[in-house]
């Protein structure tokens, strides 16, 4: 049996206004904050794994909205 996880993307952005790292999972409409870009991730990424315990959730971290990459 393989261990399967499944990877959500999310925007990971700087807030100037309150100078602190939101990674943003627009597919789940969650958001997880902290002061590195490493902490919002795994803050997002605790909160995803506790709403859905029969698998492991991974964030996979986006820099640039996905209509400016193509």
């Amino acid at each position: 049996m393989s261990n399967t996880s499944i990877q959500y993307p999310a925007l990971v952005y700087k807030n100037n206004k309150s100078n602190v790292f939101v990674a943003n999972c627009i597919i789940k409409n969650l958001i997880g904050y902290g002061h590195s870009e490493e902490a919002a991730i795994a803050n997002l990424q605790d909160v995803l794994n506790r709403l859905h315990n029969d698998y492991p959730v991974r964030i996979k971290p986006v820099y640039k909205f996905l209509t400016e990459l193509v």
